[in-house]
């Protein structure tokens, strides 16, 4: 009887949180909408400056979570070296997921000079100032609460963090009265159409830029960095009697190194420079077959491969674009097409894409990368500092 009533209990108890489960999943789960508000001629700048210029140079930083402090340190090793903000030294800005934060972010006509947190360090220029950004914010944006991993499986069932923080983040950071025609150069910021699985340009200057779901920068910024699985898909609604609706989601999944995309918009729009791209990687993961030898590796089926499912799909995004660059060198005039392209293993230490508890290693593997690629990073800065 008691053994009854013990599993009467138990069934009860399995079925009340299965349907707490599929409540929290499917009724409470935070969304993030914006309204649609368009954007007019008199706000849009056009090219004209870049029309002058025999050589354009472009500067695109890969997606990667925290590790966008890996870019931002080289970043900031260029402008210690050159003597002048990256902002002079690049015309063509862009980034995906955590480069779009800070393409924008270095080309913000300002950034709020509040940095209250538990290490604030002296903040000289814009990439200090992001770095710092990241530090203290991080923290906030990927953890969440413990009822919220429990009910979503640590994010099997539901985005894994809060989409609120996100836009709330980049709302403090930007301000609500920040337009991304405001920003310095000509910055180009993919997103992911979620509804056609097309990858959506953000462009700032040109008529494209009255396509544009809004012009408040923040909620631009936080649709190209609300990763899948991660945050929800930001949603564009219009309001009225033509109801539409948009929704856009990180783009890292179909084009983490947007190097082609941007490289071909640029030529398309300012044909017949010289073009200098520069790519910088937010660091690669390991595989886990480096470190497996082939008697456990036989026996791997698909739970095992598909641990290194994504890092294989950003090592064949970041190779698809190097070999689409030397086909595009090859096939122009000698000295049209140039690039770099700087990354880094994450491997002692290792640091995940959302550990925000080990951002401050980071650093060390920022220091590996410059003293690897030391004689290649003084060409680059001596390119820059040349420029027309």
């Amino acid at each position: 009887m008691k053994a009854r009533h013990l599993s009467a209990i138990t069934a009860f108890l399995i079925i009340t949180f299965v349907g707490l489960v599929y409540f929290y999943n499917n009724r409470l789960t935070q969304s993030t909408k914006f309204d649609t508000l368009p954007v007019t001629g008199e706000f849009v700048k056009n090219n004209d400056a870049l029309k002058d210029k025999e050589t354009i140079n472009i500067l695109i930083v890969d997606g990667g979570g925290i590790r966008g402090l890996i870019p931002l340190y080289v970043i900031q090793y260029i402008e210690r070296q050159t003597g002048k903000p990256i902002e002079e030294l690049f015309d063509v800005f862009s980034g995906v997921s955590t480069g779009a934060i800070i393409a924008t972010g270095l080309n913000a006509p300002y950034l709020p000079t509040d940095l209250h947190g538990p290490k604030v360090e002296s903040v000289h220029s814009k990439s200090d100032r992001i770095i710092q950004i990241y530090k203290n914010e991080s923290g906030y944006i990927f953890s969440t609460p413990w009822y919220h991993k429990l009910l979503t499986a640590n994010g099997l069932f539901s985005p894994r963090f809060i989409g609120e923080r996100l836009s709330n983040t980049m709302e403090k950071h930007y301000t609500n009265g920040m337009k991304f025609t405001d920003l310095n150069n000509y910055i180009i910021i993919p997103s992911l159409n979620i509804h056609t699985g097309q990858v959506k340009l953000f462009k700032n200057r040109g008529q494209e830029a009255t396509e544009l779901p809004t012009n408040t920068l923040y909620q631009l910024v936080t649709a190209a960095t609300s990763a899948e699985s991660l945050f929800p898909p930001v949603e564009f609604m219009t309001t009225g009697k033509d109801i539409r609706h948009r929704y856009f989601a990180d783009a890292g999944i179909d084009a983490n190194n947007p190097t082609s995309i941007i490289l071909l918009e640029t030529i398309r729009e300012l044909p017949g420079k010289n073009y200098y791209v520069l790519i910088l990687g937010a660091g690669t993961s390991p595989l886990n077959t480096m470190k497996t030898n082939y008697r456990r590796l036989k026996n791997w089926g698909e739970i095992s491969w598909t641990r290194d499912l994504i890092s294989n799909v950003q090592r064949s995004m970041d190779e698809q674009q190097l070999y689409t660059l030397e086909i595009a060198r090859s096939l122009s005039h000698k000295g049209q097409i140039s690039y770099n392209y700087l990354n880094v293993e994450i491997i002692d230490p290792f640091v995940d894409p959302f550990d925000y508890k080990s951002i401050d290693k980071l650093k060390i593997l920022a220091e590996r990368l410059i003293n690897k690629n030391q004689a290649e990073l003084d060409r680059i800065v001596q390119r820059l500092k040349q420029r027309d």
